[in-house]
């Protein structure tokens, strides 16, 4: 049986691999129905917004390396924090970002699944 800890652990992993493989019906159920995502420039958008502009290329994820995970759970509700280096192409611009990723997970039928994310560099 897997833990919590490993539920959000594989669900935050998930969608970085759904991100490089493009793999939106993966991606769409890794999240809640009223997720955001707040981008290093500080800009938030729904769910739908996000996901469309990765259809669109407009964000492009190649790879990702994983360094730092910490969780914390209280409850149905959970915190990950996570860095990462990514080889991206974010609005045209092609470089290594360096990620710090700060997302809260809501657990509902026994499932986590993420409802806000929060993008900053390091």
């Amino acid at each position: 049986m897997q833990t919590d800890r490993e539920a959000i652990e594989e669900n935050y992993r998930s969608q970085l691999h759904a991100l490089v493989d493009k793999n939106f019906t993966t991606l769409d159920g890794l999240l809640t129905a009223g997720f955001t995502r707040t981008h290093i420039n500080g800009h938030t958008q729904t769910k739908q917004e996000w996901i469309n502009q990765l259809k669109h290329d407009q964000l492009v994820y190649h790879s990702f390396e994983f360094h730092d995970t910490k969780i914390k759970i209280d409850g149905t509700t959970a915190t990950l924090v996570g860095k990462v280096t990514s080889d991206a192409t974010l609005y045209g611009e092609h470089r290594v970002w360096q990620l710090h990723i700060r997302q809260t997970f809501l657990k509902s039928g026994g499932r986590w699944q993420a409802s806000r994310s929060i993008v900053t560099q390091w």
